[in-house]
């Protein structure tokens, strides 16, 4: 990698990292599901140009949208809400691994034991951490919390089982058919499950919370996802892959500097598993077309 790539790339790391510290203090002003409701048909009608009809993939494109622009975003904000930022960005990591197990199933990929032994160990980190004690951590509900943050990993990684199997759409394109079916999903949730959908209108949080749907929509989504799309026709997947635990690494950080969260040795044991586990997974997932089951979620229409 070039400089500029190289720098490029922290950018795009460090913004989606950010992002998970924006959504963790929107949550809590907003309720989830009507942020994402809201968020959604923002980013609808900024990609509606793009929108093409795909004859023979659009039953692909329908699932990847309803994994990754629907259930993902309803767990994920509503696992968000319950935890801190530092448990949900090293609960999302998951993804690869499970990304990983459902290759086997469904692509018939082999694990060696090396790659087993980084499966048994993330998936070990994740338990750790979700059986922790909720006011150690400053959460409302942490074992909750990373149960929904894990099983919107596991949309992600079903979501990343189609994506691979799509051919001949580009990543924006594909990203603005998932805002659409993340509308017609997250819209219809918001009604049911939250109430006051318009009451944040009113509050004296008005302008952080607009800030943070400009965040989301514009840097998060617009600038940060096309810039990894850059980086993914220039430099090697097996080299850019592996950069995801930088958002992780990150979104840790901030949400202890900028949060204050504590960080306790039953995160730490957690997190060093789910980090390890991982690493292994994409240092053993080779050669690097099989890697992009395992990444390809992590960079998504996100985030996530």
């Amino acid at each position: 990698m070039t400089p500029f790539q190289i720098l490029l790339l922290l950018g795009v790391c460090i913004s989606w990292a950010f992002h998970l510290i924006v959504i963790k203090t929107t949550v809590d002003l907003v309720p989830p599901l009507t942020y994402v409701a809201f968020r959604m048909p923002i980013l609808a009608l900024l990609l509606s140009p793009l929108l093409r009809w795909h004859p023979g993939q659009m039953h692909r494109v329908f699932m990847g949208g309803l994994c990754f622009a629907g259930l993902n975003y309803l767990f994920m904000f509503s696992g968000f809400r319950l935890t801190t930022a530092s448990v949900g960005a090293v609960v999302l990591e998951s993804y690869v691994v499970v990304a990983t197990i459902l290759s086997v199933v469904f692509l018939k990929e082999t694990v060696g034991w090396k790659r087993g032994s980084g499966i048994a160990a993330a998936l070990i980190g994740v338990l750790i951490i979700a059986t922790g004690d909720s006011e150690a951590t400053g959460s409302r509900n942490l074992p909750l919390g990373a149960t929904l943050i894990f099983l919107a990993a596991c949309c992600e990684a079903t979501g990343a089982i189609f994506v691979k199997k799509i051919g001949g759409i580009k990543p924006l394109a594909m990203l603005a058919w998932f805002t659409v079916v993340g509308t017609f999903v997250t819209v219809p949730a918001a009604l049911v499950f939250d109430t006051d959908h318009f009451a944040w209108t009113s509050s004296p949080d008005l302008p952080q919370i607009l800030a943070a749907m400009f965040y989301s929509v514009f840097v998060a989504s617009l600038i940060a996802h096309p810039t990894y799309y850059y980086l993914l026709q220039r430099v090697p997947l097996s080299v850019i892959a592996p950069s995801g635990l930088l958002i992780t690494f990150f979104a840790v950080i901030m949400g202890v500097l900028l949060l204050g969260e504590p960080v306790t040795l039953r995160l730490l044991m957690g997190a060093g598993l789910v980090v390890a586990g991982v690493g292994v997974v994409l240092v053993r997932s080779n050669p690097p077309e099989r890697r992009q089951v395992a990444t390809s979620a992590s960079f998504k229409g996100d985030e996530t």
